[in-house]
């Protein structure tokens, strides 16, 4: 498989095939970080294409040899970070969490297995979705980086702009308000 800097670096040379394998590469895990941060699919997918146009359209910005990653989640997490004040000056309620709230989420029962630890399984699950969607975003996002990613503190602190140090006291920060929050909640 081509390194995707090698990948980034024929981008700026005009190859669009090589663009194309960078979003393919980059379309589930970077969707699914999106998806933690902003709690939409909708927004998630706008978001996703939104960074893969900047990408694009600012390939001559990203200097060879860097890795790729941090640059990229770096582009997201900033259009994130611009979504989240435009919605706290423009208030709305998505029709995801309006569905979500009348009982009609996409939610599938799975098949099989015993209903009673499906249930509470579940029930684990929901209480951490909710209590991830409290964190605040700074939080959020180094716990996603980190669980739900695979990066390491490095590669968040460089993806971020921040110390290392930094990324350690926000990742406590966010595993211990997740885990006073199942407690509470259970």
């Amino acid at each position: 498989m081509t390194p995707d800097e090698e990948l980034m670096a024929a981008v700026q040379d005009g190859d669009e095939q090589a663009f194309t394998a960078l979003v393919r590469r980059y379309e589930r895990p970077l969707y699914g970080y999106l998806r933690r941060l902003v709690r939409s699919n909708a927004d998630a997918e706008d978001l996703f294409q939104e960074a893969f146009l900047r990408v694009y359209a600012h390939r001559r910005r990203y200097k060879r040899g860097r890795p790729f990653r941090p640059w990229l989640y770096r582009i997201a997490t900033n259009l994130a970070r611009d979504g989240q004040r435009y919605r706290a000056r423009h208030p709305e309620t998505p029709l995801e969490a309006a569905l979500d709230n009348l009982g009609h989420g996409d939610r599938a029962a799975a098949p099989g297995g015993n209903p009673v630890e499906h249930s509470m399984a579940h029930e684990t699950e929901a209480r951490l979705e909710k209590a991830l969607n409290a964190l605040p975003l700074k939080q959020r996002s180094v716990f996603v980086m980190a669980r739900y990613q695979g990066m390491e503190y490095g590669e968040i602190a460089n993806t971020l702009q921040i110390p290392v140090g930094t990324v350690k006291s926000r990742m406590n920060k966010a595993v211990n308000a997740l885990l006073s929050a199942i407690r509470d909640d259970g």
